[in-house]
């Protein structure tokens, strides 16, 4: 089996590009990263291009990776790490394309993103969703969800949820079909609210700014109870809370 030894590799080289979203679009392709991530993409048949295996971790790795249906590829091990973004890698990485983009059909209820510029908050608030059945998230001028990090934060919920690029303008109009309900300080107690509302988007704002004042004039404000001295919880967090209970009540 040939081994990828030069950094100079042209496959490396796309690799690498894809940390950045220049790279990510040009090629058309997204990076992931771990053995739980690469082999639940494999089986879930998930648009994977190539895996990268480094050489010290082929034992290991190669057995677990029956079913691809794509070239897996070995890597030496210090051409390897220019690739990997984790402290403690795993040695396996896969190329995935790109999701083509879909038209939104706004179903019961949506995801809404209002800049968020976290990718570790991207990553969890995906995972979540995924969970949860927001499969469909709107996303207004926010961090790339195919971001590395993102991606991994997503834990495989990147695969499971559609991504559609909106304006503020966009989202407004949303509000004609679909009561739109804002996570806001200071809203109503979510725990206390009589009625949710049977076709709806929830709108998650910036971690700085919180949800746009357009929006907001347009929502049903809602907020997380809060105790002592705390104001607020971090995005990620409380997008989370938030989808299990309106999704649940």
């Amino acid at each position: 089996m040939t081994v990828i030894e030069s950094k100079s590799n042209s496959k490396i080289k796309m690799l690498i590009s894809l940390a950045y979203k220049k790279g990510r679009k040009e090629n058309g392709m997204y990076l992931i990263e771990g053995l739980h991530m690469v082999t639940e993409a494999i089986a879930f048949k998930m648009p994977v291009v190539e895996v990268f295996v480094a050489e010290s971790a082929e034992s290991s790795v190669m057995p677990k990776l029956m079913g691809a249906m794509c070239d897996i590829t070995t890597v030496k091990d210090s051409v390897f790490a220019l690739v990997s973004k984790t402290e403690n890698s795993q040695g396996v990485v896969a190329a995935v394309r790109l999701p083509e983009n879909k038209p939104f059909y706004a179903g019961d209820m949506f995801l809404v993103l209002d800049r968020i510029q976290d990718p570790g908050n991207m990553g969890t608030i995906v995972r979540t969703a995924a969970a949860t059945g927001f499969t469909d998230i709107v996303l207004i001028d926010c961090v790339d969800p195919f971001n590395p990090k993102a991606v991994r934060s997503s834990s495989s919920g990147v695969f499971f949820v559609r991504f559609h690029k909106m304006t503020e303008k966009d989202v407004l109009g949303l509000s004609a079909s679909h009561n739109l309900i804002s996570a806001s300080a200071e809203g109503e107690n979510v725990f206390q609210i009589s009625e949710i509302p049977t076709r709806f988007g929830l709108v998650i704002g910036n971690e700085a700014g919180g949800v746009s004042l357009k929006i907001k004039e347009k929502s049903k404000l809602v907020a997380l109870p809060m105790q002592g001295d705390i104001e607020s919880l971090n995005a990620a967090v409380s997008a989370s809370v938030l989808m299990y209970v309106l999704k649940n009540r």
